[in-house]
């Protein structure tokens, strides 16, 4: 599921109202031929999309056609609050290019027959953020959700945490147990640990200890989940063990494809044009807990006594 989308205003009319500026300057060409923004503006902060994490209320019941037939894992209960705790990756550009004709690659193999929805662009073109989850999407009473992000923050904080980086393995289908969705994963492994022996998809076979920070933190959410009456994520199976399980959705489709053309498309991670994929370093460095459309950030790291990270700290309360 997307965690971010933005509403279908256009801004066209806005467009069209503003007077005609002067003729724009000519660009200036850096070395490599790449042109600089005319704008020079710095890029936005990352916490500056956290307020922004939520589409615009449609319905107050459940409507599978506002979701492409999609419906919700867990029905919505008046009164609940959907709840789920994720790491958050912002692709540069130039990922974001490289993903997008990933995908539009897999399109073709899978035909037309079954439409590939994206999870890296908005409706109206905006780059998304993807993420990894660490909890099953949650319902909380209202009564407990201030305890049950207490819990995460006070279990992230305790554990003295650093921040690492990850990297993708390789690539996968993970069927959805509660709907007919496969999702078009990338699997990933902690770049430093990144052992093992290559997988029949160009990637990495990820081993027992693949992804020790991946567990900590996993460990660490499922006991708060548990704790509050919430189903943990990824119980360990034959299988598909839980260090195995890690992965960056990056789009969907529904129904279930056949196993040839599964194959054929998880080949394209050895694909020279998709190369590059290889040697990303994604950081991770804070854990976000998203309650109805809050998101509270827990970084990695040790902060000072009485500093409460979170929603307060993004409009400097």
């Amino acid at each position: 599921m997307g965690l971010v989308d933005y509403s279908s205003l256009s801004s066209s009319s806005a467009d069209e109202s503003q007077p005609a500026g002067p003729p724009s300057k000519r660009r200036r060409r850096h070395a490599g031929g790449e042109s600089q923004s005319d704008s020079g503006l710095p890029p936005l902060p990352d916490m500056f999309h956290d307020l922004y994490a939520s589409t615009v209320r449609q319905s107050v019941a459940d409507d599978p056609s506002l979701h492409q037939g999609r419906k919700r894992q867990n029905p919505h209960i008046a009164g609940n609050w959907p709840t789920h705790i994720y790491l958050e990756w912002h692709p540069s550009k130039v990922q974001h290019d490289v993903l997008v004709a990933l995908v539009e690659k897999t399109q073709k193999q899978i035909g037309c027959a079954n439409r590939l929805h994206s999870f890296l662009t908005s409706d109206l073109g905006t780059h998304l953020p993807l993420h990894i989850s660490l909890s099953k999407p949650l319902s909380l009473p209202a009564s407990i959700k201030d305890d049950f992000l207490d819990g995460v923050e006070e279990s992230i904080r305790s554990g003295g945490m650093s921040p690492f980086s990850i990297k993708p393995a390789g690539l996968a289908w993970h069927k959805s147990p509660d709907s007919d969705r496969s999702f078009f994963v990338l699997r990933v492994a902690t770049a430093s640990t990144a052992m093992a022996d290559k997988h029949h998809d160009g990637g990495e076979s990820l081993m027992q200890g693949t992804n020790p920070e991946l567990m900590q933190l996993l460990v660490k959410c499922n006991k708060v989940a548990t704790n509050f009456g919430q189903p943990p994520l990824y119980q360990q199976t034959h299988d598909e063990p839980a260090h195995a399980a890690f992965h960056i959705s990056i789009g969907w489709t529904l129904g279930r494809l056949d196993d040839e053309t599964c194959l054929e498309v998880l080949g394209n991670f050895k694909d020279n044009a998709f190369r590059e994929i290889h040697s990303w370093h994604i950081p991770v460095d804070t854990v976000k807990t998203k309650i109805g459309n809050i998101v509270s950030r827990t970084p990695l790291t040790l902060t000072r006594p009485g500093k409460k990270e979170g929603v307060d700290n993004l409009i400097g309360v």
